[in-house]
């Protein structure tokens, strides 16, 4: 008889170490806002629309020799990847993005971009022997989608120094969030935040298969937060058999992405989790980078003293602008239609 497989488990913390998102302790910088560390890719996007779904196209099972096309009638390239998404949609809401990551020899033009949205880029290195990442994404009328990623000069940004105050220091941000850039960039990224002293967000993403189930625990371990999508959720508990719940009761924040169908927060300590509906929209254009703006705002909320729940409601303010928008980036998002959007269908809240 073969010997039980051992379960894995996430070592619950200290109340001290969870005590940071428990009492919900970010002072509002009303004058001086603390900034949000990004790391992950700074990417093009080359976004293909097929207008059939795939499940009618692979009717069996992927073997050797497999091979299809997909027919697509529209193509658009557009400013892309994680962090460039999130620190996008988090400056339009009002925060302030800082971004640790790099671009290759192609990158001059999204280093102008993040200029013109005001982002700071004095995190992101400049590689003149490397393509800045690539994405390369079919979506199809469901909404689900098929990628390729090359990740391209954000595999360099541990050679990238950690950003800096304006007086020379190192930047002591509010919250730093790991969203994909790499296997390695990732772990880099997480070590430093260690270094520290300073809680990060665990964003998993469609990286989670480069991580071994010991790599994914310590991660979330050192987190005060996680944030997957739904099929992620599924792929991270059947790899490390631990469930939102369970990362929840050993002092973490978890937020389950459900794409149309809104969000699920549970709280450090909780098994039980709060549902946030999606704002609605009269015509979805793309879903692409929609859970990265919803990252943004939520991160936008959280760092200005709003509890998890309420930061994944202004998260949701953020998905729906992106959404109704065709590219990951091309949107309009202001901190005055967020406000707005919130107080229709979360109530009124003054901003923080």
């Amino acid at each position: 008889m073969p010997a039980a497989k051992t379960r894995l488990t996430c070592p619950k913390r200290s109340p001290e170490a969870s005590g940071f998102f428990l009492n919900f302790g970010f002072k509002p910088q009303k004058t001086n806002p603390m900034s949000v560390l990004i790391t992950g890719s700074i990417a093009y996007d080359a976004v293909f629309s097929f207008a059939g779904a795939f499940g009618e196209q692979i009717t069996r099972p992927v073997e050797p020799g497999f091979n299809t096309t997909f027919l697509t009638r529209a193509m658009r390239r557009d400013f892309g990847g994680c962090a460039g998404n999130i620190a996008v949609a988090m400056k339009r809401m009002g925060g302030e993005p800082l971004i640790w990551g790099a671009v290759g020899r192609d990158g001059g033009d999204y280093l102008e971009h993040f200029g013109r949205e005001g982002i700071r880029t004095d995190g992101i290195g400049v590689f003149s022997n490397a393509y800045t990442a690539q994405c390369l994404i079919i979506t199809d009328h469901t909404g689900a989608q098929i990628a390729a990623f090359h990740p391209g000069a954000a595999e360099r940004t541990p050679e990238v120094r950690w950003p800096t105050d304006a007086d020379g220091k190192e930047a002591q941000p509010a919250i730093p969030i790991l969203s994909p850039g790499g296997r390695e960039t990732t772990l880099f990224a997480a070590q430093a935040c260690r270094a520290r002293e300073i809680p990060y967000f665990f964003d998993v993403g469609q990286e989670l298969p480069l991580f071994s189930a010991e790599e994914l625990l310590d991660l979330a371990h050192h987190a005060v937060g996680i944030i997957y999508s739904d099929s992620e959720a599924e792929a991270f508990e059947q790899k490390t058999q631990q469930s939102d719940a369970d990362l929840a009761e050993s002092g973490l924040i978890v937020v389950r992405t459900l794409g149309s169908r809104g969000a699920r927060v549970w709280l450090p300590g909780e098994r039980h989790a709060a549902f946030v509906p999606t704002v609605p929209i009269q015509k979805v254009r793309s879903p692409v980078g929609a859970g990265d703006a919803f990252r943004g705002g939520f991160l936008y909320a959280l760092e200005r003293g709003f509890s998890p729940v309420e930061a994944a409601q202004w998260g949701a303010v953020a998905a729906g602008r992106k959404v109704a928008g065709a590219g990951a980036q091309d949107y309009e998002l202001t901190p005055q239609a967020a406000q707005l959007d919130f107080d229709q269908w979360f109530g009124k809240q003054s901003r923080k």
